[in-house]
């Protein structure tokens, strides 16, 4: 690990939307992502929260690899089990025909890993990119780093899975952080962080109402039944 602010090199020039959701329930969370993947003709960055205690699992996980009595979704993207209960998540999602849907998976992590690390540091924390991945496997999202994850005091902080479509590129991430504060300011620089990164303007936005009705339709659908969160 390295405590350098690293450089995006080669930001994006252009304007994104950012939308800032409060507290949502887990399927709904993930039925929006989907939602602005399919229908968003801009890039964006969408920061949001959970109304409760929930976890997330891969999309080839299996629904077993859940605690006990705990809540939980399945997502769209792959990766591990994230536990919801003391994090703050986000979403990035880049249309197919803009040049960052074009990135390999590395370079996607990098790039938007290294717009966390500038929120971070921002704040007072000292963060790198785990410069390679931890061999040791964990059916845990936050027990192992994948290289450009995002470590602080010698632990991962912020790590994500992508999904990419004809749509586009969809980037779901999580910053853990156990106190509530810290999460808060995090939430407040995360939008700058990005910003300076990657050379965009970031301009506040909501849901539309077709994309709102899309994410009602695949919360109702797919995110709220047992035939999505439980078929492995």
């Amino acid at each position: 690990m390295t405590e350098r602010l690293p450089s995006a090199s080669g930001g994006a020039q252009g304007r994104w939307r950012l939308l800032r959701h409060g507290p949502g329930g887990r399927a709904w969370n993930m039925a929006v992502d989907e939602a602005l993947l399919r229908s968003s003709a801009h890039p964006l960055l969408r920061i949001y929260a959970w109304e409760e205690s929930a976890v997330s699992i891969g999309y080839f996980q299996s629904w077993k690899e859940v605690p006990e009595g705990r809540a939980f979704v399945r997502r769209w993207t792959g990766g591990g089990l994230v536990d919801h209960a003391a994090d703050l998540t986000y979403t990035v999602i880049v249309p197919g025909d803009h040049p960052m849907a074009r990135l390999s998976t590395l370079d996607a992590y990098r790039i938007f890993h290294t717009a966390v690390c500038q929120a971070l540091f921002s704040v007072g924390i000292r963060a790198g990119l785990a410069p390679e991945s931890d061999p040791r496997p964990s059916a845990r999202c936050f027990v192992r780093a994948v290289r450009f994850d995002v470590m602080a005091a010698g632990r991962k902080v912020a790590g994500a899975a992508q999904r990419r479509t004809r749509e586009g590129l969809l980037h779901q991430g999580s910053i853990l952080w156990t106190e509530a504060a810290g999460r808060s300011r995090i939430a407040s620089a995360l939008p700058e962080g990005f910003s300076r990164s990657l050379a965009v303007e970031l301009v506040a936005d909501e849901l539309g109402v077709e994309e709102r009705q899309l994410a009602e339709r695949l919360e109702r659908e797919r995110y709220a039944t047992d035939r999505w969160n439980r078929q492995r």
